[in-house]
Formats: C-alpha cells, structure tokens, sequence
C-alpha cells in the first residue's frame, strides 16, 4: 500500500501537504510516494516549484507511470471546483480529499472555507490513496510533531549574513513579525477567510500587545520585499527588516532565520506559521515563547490551541 502526497502550492503549502502523508502513511504503516512534477508543471499563474528536496524528508518521489492517477483525477474534476465526497474511488485510483464547508472565501459564488477532517484519522484502506488538497491544520500530523520537527527543520544557510543574523535572534529576545502581502495575486482576499485581509491598524495592535507583555523585544521584519506599509507600523528604531530588498532571499534561507526567533507575530500566511511552528522545536526546554497569529487563515482548524489570535 502507498500514501501518494499531491503536491502542490509553495514552501509552506509543500509542508502541510508533506506532513498530512507522511502522518497518515506511518499510522498504515505504508509506503510515502511525493508527487513533485504534477502540481507544478500546471502552475502558470504563481510559477511555484517542488522546494522539499533539500530537507530530510521521508518518502520518494512518484514514477512518472505512478502520476497517471492524479492526472485522470483532475481531468475528471476539471468543470466543477468544489469537491462533494472525502474518499473517492474509482477505477484508476482511490483519492481523499480536504472538503470545503461554507462561510469563507468566494470562489466562483460559493463561499468556501475548510475545517479539520476527522475522516484523516479515520481512514483504513487497503488500496494506495492519494491525498488531495492543503491539509492547513496542526490536527492532521499532531502525532508525529518530533518527527517534522527533524524532516521539515531547514539546514542552517551557507551565507554568513544569514548565520550571524540567526545568532543575534537566539541570543536576545527575537520577535519574527511575518507580513504577507500577496502582492503577486490579482485577488488578494482570495486568500483569507471572508476575504479579509488584516490591515494596518490590525498588525500595529498585535505589535502593541507583544511589546507591552515583553518590553525588551527586538523585532525583526519578514516580507517578500520592503512595502510602504511597513513604514507604517509604529515599530521601534532597532527594527530589523529581512526582505529581498535587504539582501535576504531564499525561501529555505529566510524560513531557517523564523526558526531562530523566540517569538512570532505573523499574517495568514503557511510559511510564516511553519516559521512559528518549527521554532518550538528549536526552543525545547528554552524561554516561554508568545505567538500571535492573524484569526483569517481559511482553515478555521489552522491554529495551534496555545497561540494567541489577532
């Protein structure tokens, strides 16, 4: 029997996907296969790319005879968006699948969002399975958490910018305040929950509660690329801004240098709640952490229990 993961979406979307599998493949005790080819040659619009390969994950990569399944599965799929059955059998393949329920996002007229899916753990089979969808909730994989913090844990970057700025965060009471733009995207409220995105007056206020609680904190910025809006947010004069403006690029990179920080303030947004999610793991037995997460994340099962929510 194999776990066939459909991979697709960037880093953090990668992860989600990957640690859904590879929780599922161990309970059945079958073979973790990753699609790495499938969801990316059909991305013309974000240009995404299999980025996994240079962590220490588990699993191999599916044949290209072994991805026929996944290809029969949405051409099948192609004139309805919305998915109406969890587990679908059919002749070339059997396939579970992340539903959406009602009351987020509109995508053609329908209002869609997702919740954990008890069906995940629930599962037997006998026959290999696919996996199809984003999988964006802690729940899916809270039973192998000291495993992913070792497989999806980024190796320390080669440049020494990188490496002396990781120092700095692990030794002073590091904030990673992660702000999403989606700037490459022609609806950007596509991406949170109800179409909202959080705003300024929104991410200043979660600043405000982080530097009331911890005064000694020192921030640090993470963003694709330095925005005006940045300018805007009431930080302190020894901010730190990590963006490709600043000379930090690299989505494996810059992910290792969340890691390193002690405490998260962070905008829906999958790579920067894996940056949180992983820090824990660094900070085992260290200082008490405080992670405030932005409440939009379409997954409305998205957020750990312990963070904070804005």
């Amino acid at each position: 029997m194999k776990i066939f993961a459909a991979l697709n979406g960037g880093l953090g979307n990668q992860m989600f996907q990957y640690a859904a599998a590879r929780s599922l493949s161990q309970r059945l005790g079958a073979e973790l296969v990753l699609d790495t080819w499938s969801g990316f040659v059909r991305d013309r619009v974000y240009r995404r790319t299999y980025e996994l390969g240079a962590l220490p994950i588990q699993g191999r990569s599916a044949r290209p005879t072994e991805r026929l399944p996944i290809w029969l599965y949405r051409w099948k799929h192609r004139g309805r968006r919305i998915p109406t059955r969890s587990h679908e059998a059919h002749w070339f393949g059997d396939f579970l699948v992340e539903l959406p329920t009602t009351g987020g996002v509109t995508v053609e007229n329908e209002e869609l969002a997702f919740h954990y899916q008890p069906q995940h753990h629930r599962f037997t089979n006998h026959r290999s399975v696919w996996l199809v969808g984003y999988w964006q909730s802690p729940r899916y994989f809270e039973d192998i958490t000291t495993a992913l913090q070792v497989e999806l844990m980024p190796p320390p970057p080669a440049q020494n910018h990188f490496r002396q700025l990781g120092e700095e965060m692990l030794r002073s009471e590091s904030v990673a305040l992660g702000v999403r733009l989606y700037e490459e995207s022609a609806n950007p409220g596509f991406h949170a929950f109800g179409g909202k995105l959080k705003g300024v007056p929104e991410i200043r206020g979660a600043i405000a509660r982080l530097r009331s609680a911890r005064p000694a904190a020192r921030f640090y910025v993470f963003c694709t690329h330095w925005s005006p809006q940045l300018a805007q947010l009431a930080l302190p004069d020894d901010t730190v801004f990590v963006t490709h403006d600043d000379g930090y690029t690299g989505t494996l990179e810059c992910l290792w240098l969340l890691t390193q920080c002690q405490h998260h303030i962070f905008t829906n947004s999958s790579y920067y709640w894996w940056g949180a999610w992983l820090s824990a793991g660094v900070r085992r037995g260290g200082r008490e952490q405080q992670i405030i997460a932005a409440d939009n994340f379409i997954n409305r099962d998205g957020l750990c229990p312990a963070w904070e929510r804005f």
